[in-house]
């Protein structure tokens, strides 16, 4: 009697899971199919200079390649601003390598006296180093992005040509080691499913301001910058220069996989994720109860594969349990191929799933630490977004 209750519970979990997975993979195969991608092309040169400002954080070695992509670029009118923290001697090490090297593009060092791990903290450094821009377009770029040599002279064509006033670009990944080339499609996956707690959230208290590629025009820069300045303004982050969303502008938020990349790790993909205004257990206990569905479709086919019996719920659980393995297997297939990595490992994802569910949960836990207890009051900080709960 017992057995049987167990198996029928289990049949009913299965089934859940089967339905579970299909979401899902709905979910993910809607994810692959990119719009708004940015095309190939050529610029006459008569746009003027790109500030490039580029926060330093992070590995010292991956700064270094995304600075050296920007001194390849094929676009020739660019001055590039290292921003970093002055106490931090590694960071000021890069930068002073730098700023020393002879080159067509000139390099210049900007200190603040804090550390810019948190997004807030980000935003007051590109403030500081406002002034020392020169350009008539404006490039915020992570530390941690890549450029192919031809993606600064398309970007500022394309907002050119078609009159745009920012771009924003989500950049592809990279997978530089074999580990990553397992992990990254189930760190991909998981990252989807925070995306789509994320959603459920207002727009209003959306904080992610800076975008890992972000080209503005440097005019409407300045006259948003003045507005925010004014004495009576509310100084919310839809209002802030660095947020492209500003009202009335007319703004490119699309996939620049072909352009730019970062690297294939949990904390890169975690990078665009706005860590300090999302509840870290509700995402948590969805991402595990996510990874826990899937699960069960491993489970399900070993009870079924094993229990010499031959009842409707030992085929049925074999059967729903078969439809969510499949369904996992193809959803990890077509990330690998979209990302580069191991499609040959799509039989064993569960594996890589366990090893990236541990690994986003982590990197959860961190960046909400370290975006927990940052304040700035209106009052005391004019022109910076204010951190909201």
């Amino acid at each position: 009697m017992l057995g049987a209750l167990a198996q029928y519970a289990l049949l009913f979990v299965c089934w859940i899971s089967a339905l579970a997975t299909l979401v899902i993979f709905l979910e993910s195969w809607l994810a692959l199919a990119r719009r708004n991608q940015l095309g190939a092309r050529r610029s006459s040169g008569t746009e003027g200079v790109i500030s490039a400002l580029v926060p330093l954080r992070g590995s010292t070695e991956d700064i270094r390649i995304t600075i050296q992509s920007i001194l390849d670029q094929s676009y020739p009118f660019i001055e590039l601003l290292l921003i970093y923290d002055e106490r931090n001697e590694r960071y000021a090490r890069v930068a002073g390598d730098f700023v020393s090297i002879r080159s067509h593009i000139p390099v210049r060092a900007v200190p603040v006296p804090f550390a810019l791990d948190a997004e807030t903290d980000r935003i007051r450094a590109l403030d500081h180093a406002h002034a020392s821009v020169r350009g008539s377009w404006l490039l915020v770029l992570e530390s941690d992005v890549v450029l192919d040599r031809h993606a600064l002279e398309s970007a500022l064509e394309f907002a050119t040509s078609e009159d745009i006033t920012a771009v924003a670009l989500s950049p592809g990944i990279e997978c530089r080691s074999l580990a990553q080339k397992l992990l990254a499609p189930s760190l991909e996956w998981f990252v989807r499913m925070i995306r789509v707690v994320d959603r459920g959230r207002e727009k209003s208290q959306r904080m992610n301001l800076v975008e890992p590629f972000l080209l503005l025009h440097g005019h409407t820069h300045t006259v948003i910058n003045k507005m925010n300045r004014l004495p009576g303004i509310l100084n919310e982050a839809g209002w802030t220069l660095w947020s492209y969303r500003s009202e009335g502008l007319r703004t490119f938020q699309g996939d620049g996989s072909g352009w730019i990349s970062r690297e294939a790790t949990a904390r890169s993909l975690m990078s665009n994720v706005d860590t300090e205004v999302l509840s870290v257990g509700r995402v948590s206990a969805f991402v595990a109860g996510s990874a826990v569905v899937s699960i069960v479709s491993v489970i399900g086919i070993v009870f079924g594969l094993l229990s010499p019996s031959s009842s409707v719920a030992g085929m049925g659980i074999l059967y729903f349990a078969a439809s969510s393995y499949g369904l996992m297997s193809i959803s990890y297939f077509c990330y690998s191929r979209r990302l580069g990595a191991a499609t040959w490992f799509a039989p064993f994802w569960f594996f890589a799933h366990s090893v990236a569910l541990v690994l986003m949960l982590i990197e959860l836990r961190r960046g909400r630490s370290i975006g927990s207890g940052i304040e700035i009051p209106v009052s005391s900080k004019p022109g910076v977004p204010t951190k909201t709960d």
